[in-house]
Order: C-alpha cells, then sequence, then structure tokens
C-alpha cells in the first residue's frame, strides 16, 4: 500500500483517505518497532557495558587491597626492627632492585627494575616478577608518539609497541612482588 497524493482542494473519496490513514497508521507501526528494537539492544549494551566496569572495579580493588598488604607487610617488618636487605644490579641501562625481609635474602617482598626498549620489542625481565600484579610504567623519547603501548605483560616480560615503527625507544620502569 502506498500514500495516495490528493490534490490541494480536491474532494477525496473515503476509501483513498481511510488507505492513507492505514498506510500512515502501518508506517508509524514500523518506525515505533524499530524504536522499540533499537531501545533494547541499547539496554543491552548498557548492561554489558556496567557489568565489565563493574568486573573491572573488583578486579581493581582486589590490586589495591594486595598492594596495601603488601606495603603492610614492609611497614610491619621494618617498624618491629627488620631491615630491608637489598640486591642491587646495573648493566647498562639495564637494573633491578630487589628488597628482601631476611638477611639470607629469601623472601623478596618488592622488586623495581627499569631500562631502555626500542619500539615493536619484547623485553624480558632480569628479574621474574611473582605475577602480573605489578606496575609497568612507559616514557616515549619520541615527539611524534602515536597509537603505542604494551601488547604484552607477564611476569617474564613484556611487549611493546609506539605506534609509529622502528627508531623509537622509550624507558620503561616496572615495580610489584
Amino acid at each position: 500500500m502506498a500514500l495516495t497524493e490528493i490534490e490541494y482542494g480536491a474532494l477525496a473519496s473515503s476509501e483513498v483517505m481511510n488507505n492513507n490513514f492505514q498506510y500512515l497508521d502501518d508506517r508509524i507501526s514500523s518506525v515505533a518497532e524499530t524504536v522499540t528494537s533499537n531501545n533494547a539492544g541499547v539496554s543491552s549494551n548498557i548492561a554489558s557495558i556496567n557489568s565489565t566496569i563493574s568486573s573491572m572495579s573488583e578486579e581493581l580493588n582486589t590490586d589495591i587491597e594486595e598492594i596495601g598488604e603488601d606495603i603492610d607487610d614492609i611497614t610491619t617488618s621494618l617498624n618491629a626492627g627488620g631491615y630491608l636487605y637489598i640486591n642491587t644490579y646495573f648493566n647498562g641501562t639495564s637494573w633491578y632492585k630487589e628488597y628482601f625481609s631476611d638477611s639470607e635474602k629469601q623472601t623478596r617482598v618488592w622488586l623495581e627494575q627499569g631500562g631502555v626498549c626500542t619500539s615493536r620489542s619484547t623485553t624480558t625481565y632480569l628479574k621474574e616478577f611473582k605475577d602480573t600484579n605489578y606496575t609497568l610504567t612507559l616514557g616515549t623519547h619520541c615527539t611524534y608518539y602515536e597509537g603505542g603501548g604494551i601488547s604484552e605483560k607477564t611476569a617474564a616480560r613484556f611487549s611493546y609497541y609506539n605506534g609509529k615503527g622502528w627508531g623509537y625507544s622509550v624507558d620503561w620502569y616496572a615495580c610489584g612482588k
């Protein structure tokens, strides 16, 4: 069915008028169904996003609690008259610093390390972290930095790509247990 054009000032039969009203009613119903369907899709997307944000928030809170517990352990050790025993290592631009709660250096309580890596590279840590719950930061030497970042992060290494190609380097720093 299509809308029948009625010339201005002309009289239209009731059949033409009824057909035009029916056509308009059908189009309004179709648009209403489309709007309802789109609203359902948007609502579903919003629910999914909220769920993801909630999950990320829970993970972040867990990580923050673990870091807080680590800091409490270190603080308790220091306040109890304990000392931190430190191993350090430097080789060119690579370095690490390990903190231990015992003089035998068996119980590591913290690890810091850093260095310089080139774009599109995988850097293996000098000392492996306990897990991936550590902080990794990058600082580029490229004034035209675009679209880069960490593409892989494990306890033993990370991969980096700067988005511009070869030849640019970044400073990196990681700390955790």
